[in-house]
């Protein structure tokens, strides 16, 4: 069990969650993805990581339209500028950084990664980690995108727990930990109301 599995009626949202309603489009996913990119960021803080903003969104934010358009979306450079992962995370205690991509998962939607999701990640930043966030089981999940087997879509079992790639998470405190899924699952509730 990871330190972030709580039994389901601890982590219940409380009754004053608001739900949204309406159809989720580009800037609605834009902004769930701003949510749970920040809730890494916390919690990295949080452990003593330094967390930066590294993804293109944060330094070319008009750009994430355009590169996605005609004549930029098959070009190798705007496919390693639309695929550079959010955050650059240096350990405290040694002489290393990585970079972070932050995928998530909602409750009523798909546990997993397909492939197309990662493939330019693993063309153009294998060294990287991504992180994944559901709202079950541990929540909080990493892996290596080169240690990721190639094969059509990952699920959380291909990941491993996210204080085994950031350890300095084991040392939160557990009401702390407890708050964090709990915003996890309601951001993901929501989501998913707002979707139907």
């Amino acid at each position: 069990m990871g330190i972030f599995e709580f039994d389901d009626e601890k982590t219940k949202p409380h009754a004053e969650t608001k739900q949204w309603k309406g159809i989720l489009d580009f800037d609605d996913n834009l902004m769930f993805g701003y949510f749970f990119k920040d809730i890494i960021v916390l919690l990295l803080d949080k452990c003593g990581y330094e967390v930066y903003p590294y993804g293109y969104e944060s330094f070319f934010p008009n750009l994430k339209r355009k590169l996605c358009n005609q004549p930029f979306e098959e070009q190798d450079s705007a496919k390693r500028i639309r695929s550079t992962p959010d955050l650059l995370v240096k350990h405290p205690d040694e002489q290393r950084v990585d970079l972070v991509e932050i995928k998530s998962r909602t409750a009523r939607g798909k546990r997993g990664i397909e492939i197309n999701e990662i493939k330019q990640y693993r063309k153009f930043w294998p060294e990287s980690i991504l992180v994944l966030v559901i709202p079950s089981g541990n929540y909080f999940y990493a892996q290596h995108i080169s240690k990721l087997d190639t094969k059509s879509s990952y699920t959380p079992q291909d990941f491993r727990s996210f204080e085994e790639i950031f350890p300095l998470a084991e040392q939160l405190p557990e009401d702390f930990r407890l708050k964090l899924v709990r915003k996890v699952r309601t951001l993901c509730l929501n989501r998913d109301h707002a979707n139907l």
